[in-house]
């Protein structure tokens, strides 16, 4: 009888460590899954930076991120041939683009592309840096005080979300 009771209280102290060792796994399995959401803005985050930094790398004057914004003038209208390429690389998501800029002790900004973005939607920058020689005077970014050289620092602002 002494025999029997002992079998008894192993299996029953066998059931109980085995449903602890699989409540802890399974606890511990939910704690640390991504949530999906997450991973979705990760892959937009990733792609809004991968634009820019082919943008910023390319070798064309007319599609690069330094070339679109040596030709902008007061309209901040970008070149079609820097839309063409940018729409391109991101697609199919939507996308909206901002510059910043210090002008004297303020600083400025401008909407190039203006959609609306959602809640969902995650930014990337990527600086860029223009010489005054390179501008034309009416450009937004000029600046005649008489120096050839007179470096201008551009924050490119690149907006994405699932269209």
């Amino acid at each position: 009888m002494v025999k029997g009771q002992m079998m008894t209280l192993e299996g029953i102290m066998g059931a109980i460590l085995l449903f602890l060792v699989t409540y802890t796994l399974f606890q511990s399995s939910l704690v640390i899954s991504p949530l999906w959401s997450e991973f979705s803005d990760a892959q937009m985050k990733q792609l809004a930076y991968d634009a820019l930094r082919v943008m910023d790398g390319n070798s064309s004057l007319n599609d690069s991120l330094k070339g679109m914004l040596i030709g902008l003038n007061s309209s901040f209208k970008p070149n079609e041939e820097f839309i063409s390429s940018l729409e391109k690389l991101i697609r199919p998501a939507n996308y909206r683009l901002e510059i910043y800029w210090v002008n004297g002790s303020k600083i400025e900004s401008a909407v190039l592309v203006n959609n609306q973005p959602t809640p969902e939607a995650v930014a990337a920058s990527r600086v860029v840096v223009l010489d005054n020689g390179d501008l034309s005077p009416d450009s937004p970014f000029y600046r005649p005080d008489g120096r050839s050289y007179t470096p201008i620092v551009v924050e490119v602002r690149l907006i994405v979300w699932r269209a």
